[in-house]
């Protein structure tokens, strides 16, 4: 039970994350840019360490080129 918890909670917490990218890549910034605000929402709504940012981060990036599919 509580794996399906922790997989909800981290399809929730990307779909933000997508959501945030798309609008900011929408609006013509820069990759690199948008990124950078993607690591301070980590901070600043979860707290994720290092190696927790680089993993969603990383998701984030095979979600937006469909690479991976996130299903909710």
């Amino acid at each position: 039970m509580a794996d399906y918890v922790q997989t909800w909670r981290k399809k929730l917490r990307l779909a933000v994350l997508v959501d945030v990218a798309k609008q900011e890549l929408e609006s013509g910034k820069d990759i690199t840019k948008v990124y950078e605000i993607l690591e301070e929402e980590m901070q600043e709504r979860w707290r994720f360490v290092g190696s927790t940012k680089k993993q969603y981060l990383d998701d984030v990036k095979k979600i937006l080129t469909n690479q991976y599919v996130l299903v909710m």
